[in-house]
């Protein structure tokens, strides 16, 4: 089975399973001092070119990616005991594709969207927890869920992988099973990797 494939099969057996994990990533990035930064976004597609995310270009991780567009998604799925860590580079896409998913987003993703772009961008500080859930209550009564509409600082996010690294730890009696993957111009080349 092709990599792509496999990483879609587990997905697939991992919602099947109801894992938490089945439709998120961890997804790294590195700031400007060189400092690694993680957070967990939603996994939206994954496909022979790559994996599709959703960010806001009011965020810290925009900026990052901007200046250094190399980034990985780690995948865990305890349900299953695998792991995967996508390595790649990172594209911003077509404004189509959040237009084309924005029906998807739950009602407070597009209003957190509009209070990035009214009130304050993504992970910019508050006094307190209090005051934010105030203003963002604010916006809400102001504006009318049928009103909200993509803005325009919400992207599509391509990560192009590179290289798919797979830790298989239901391995009941023997060691774990690591296999890294390369792309090469037309295809992965597998190479097993001592766990």
């Amino acid at each position: 089975m092709h990599i792509i494939e496999q990483l879609q099969a587990d997905q697939t057996a991992a919602n099947a399973q109801q894992d938490p994990n089945a439709n998120i990533c961890f997804f790294a990035t590195v700031d400007a001092a060189g400092s690694p930064q993680v957070r967990t976004l939603v996994l939206r597609h994954i496909a022979d070119a790559g994996i599709t995310l959703f960010v806001n270009t009011s965020s810290p991780k925009w900026q990052q990616l901007l200046k250094q567009p190399r980034c990985q998604a780690l995948l865990w799925y305890p349900s299953l005991q695998i792991q995967y860590r996508l390595s790649g580079i990172a594209e911003g896409l077509a404004s189509e594709t959040i237009q084309d998913n924005w029906h998807k987003r739950p009602l407070r993703a597009k209003l957190l969207d509009y209070f990035y772009d009214r009130t304050s961008p993504q992970s910019s500080r508050m006094t307190s927890r209090a005051d934010f859930l105030e203003q963002f209550e604010a916006l809400s009564q102001r504006v009318a869920p049928a009103d909200l509409k993509p803005s325009d600082a919400a992207i599509g996010l391509l990560v192009q992988l590179d290289q798919i690294e797979r830790l298989d730890l239901s391995q009941n009696d023997l060691p774990h099973e690591r296999t890294v993957f390369e792309h090469t111009e037309n295809d992965w080349i597998a190479h097993a990797l001592v766990p």
